[in-house]
């Protein structure tokens, strides 16, 4: 699958954060990019110091960042009514078939979405 653009969930970003190697490899020569609810999720954890923030902030600027749009608010709308995600997961899903890439996500509540969302899942 090298080569192939998906869009980093959230807890696979935790992941990474914290050098997990297995992570890592799985992203190995992937086109990644994050929605930005990943950013805010990331970056507005309470209690973070500034060395954290700093490198959080840089993690978060290697890849490109996927903006809010109509498109994905009008999805992120339905799958949040139909699927009951919360919100965050609801407009992470709505970004992946927005852009129609697959979502490297390590939490199970997105098999609901299965056969509208494709899925990576990452096992710890």
């Amino acid at each position: 699958m090298s080569g192939t653009k998906l869009l980093l969930d959230t807890n696979v970003a935790l992941y990474l954060l914290r050098g997990d190697r297995s992570a890592a490899d799985a992203i190995h020569g992937q086109k990644v990019v994050i929605s930005f609810i990943t950013r805010m999720e990331l970056l507005g954890k309470p209690g973070l110091s500034k060395a954290e923030l700093k490198r959080i902030e840089a993690f978060v600027n290697e890849w490109p960042m996927v903006e809010f749009d109509r498109a994905i608010m009008d999805a992120a709308i339905v799958i949040r009514r139909e699927y009951r995600l919360k919100l965050p997961d609801a407009i992470i899903a709505a970004t992946a078939i927005a852009l129609d890439v697959p979502l490297l996500t390590a939490d199970a509540d997105f098999q609901r979405l299965k056969g509208e969302l494709r899925l990576m899942f990452y096992e710890v």
